[in-house]
């Protein structure tokens, strides 16, 4: 009767132990993640189908009817889907309709060798554009002749903000993009620092955190100018600025206005923004390895001798 006993309390035990997930685990290798799915292009002839059905929705005056079509094809990976969506991306009218062209280019893997290089390309000129722009004193919305200040009121100046929000978002798709196909250029850095002057969050955050893939030791300054405008999630501060022209007269006081309107003028970017104060300080610490809470840290960090000798020539 003991030994009965004794042999049920042994498979018992035998049972719990199978079955518990220590014992199960104990001296095996944790198992390995499952591997990434390839992305692979699609046959030819269904790229082609696809370019078809895509071509008789796109062809209508309807905007959401547009952007629903390219939402469609975007899905369609192949090199001729690619280069349907590099030229709505730079041909098209129409910003909402390019942004939804710029995620579709994001999605083309197989052909980011062809994809990458025109993509950076022409967000390059975006960026070149944009600086010629400010420096004609055009900052993307209209200002009131009467005070100089921002319009946001009239029907004119509510446009011009409209169309400098479309721009934001089909741009910060553009960037996504290149942070997704895993492409630079040689002049990527300067686009990117150009696009972070833009009221639009989702693009700043991108344009942040690929310097911070890249470990962009150079844009610190940058960075430490946009961490002491948003210094905290909810606040956010703005300052004067002052140049010295050289010239007789008012041209000092014109040109102070011209850098505030350039660095401030924009609206949007007068308001706290908790995503952009989050990637901030995400990047810094991507670049430095060190976690900084205010700005007066960064300031202090960038006198060392060591930092800014990464600053000039490089992290390495």
């Amino acid at each position: 009767m003991k030994a009965s006993r004794a042999v049920a309390a042994l498979l018992v035990l035998g049972f719990l132990g199978a079955n518990s997930p220590v014992a199960a685990d104990e001296g095996k290798a944790p198992p390995e993640p499952a591997p990434a799915k390839k992305v692979e292009n699609v046959p030819e002839k269904e790229a082609k189908d696809a370019l078809e059905k895509f071509e008789q929705s796109f062809a209508t005056e309807d905007l959401d009817f547009k952007v629903e079509a390219v939402e469609r094809l975007r899905k369609t990976i192949h090199p001729l889907v690619a280069e349907r969506l590099l030229a709505i991306a730079t041909k098209d009218t129409q910003p909402l309709v390019r942004a939804a062209a710029y995620r579709g280019l994001g999605l083309q893997k197989p052909s980011k060798s062809t994809v990458g290089p025109k993509l950076a390309r022409m967000l390059s000129q975006a960026a070149k554009e944009g600086a010629q722009a400010k420096a004609r004193g055009d900052y993307g919305v209209r200002i009131d002749p009467k005070t100089g200040e921002v319009d946001t009121e009239s029907p004119e100046g509510k446009a011009a903000l409209r169309a400098k929000r479309e721009r934001g978002k089909m741009l910060a798709e553009a960037v996504r993009a290149l942070d997704t196909l895993g492409h630079r250029e040689r002049d990527s850095v300067e686009s990117l620092l150009e696009f972070m002057s833009d009221g639009n969050d989702d693009l700043v955050a991108y344009c942040i955190g690929m310097l911070g893939k890249w470990k962009e030791w150079s844009v610190l300054p940058n960075l430490l100018d946009l961490f002491e405008m948003y210094p905290k999630e909810h606040e956010f501060a703005t300052g004067s600025t002052s140049v010295d022209t050289g010239a007789a007269g008012s041209e000092d006081q014109n040109a102070a206005k011209r850098k505030w309107m350039a660095k401030y003028g924009d609206p949007d970017r007068r308001r706290p923004r908790p995503a952009v104060h989050r990637a901030i300080k995400k990047t810094l610490l991507d670049i430095t390895g060190q976690e900084f809470a205010e700005p007066a840290e960064v300031r202090e960090y960038m006198k060392r001798p060591e930092v800014k000798r990464k600053m000039r020539y490089g992290g390495n």
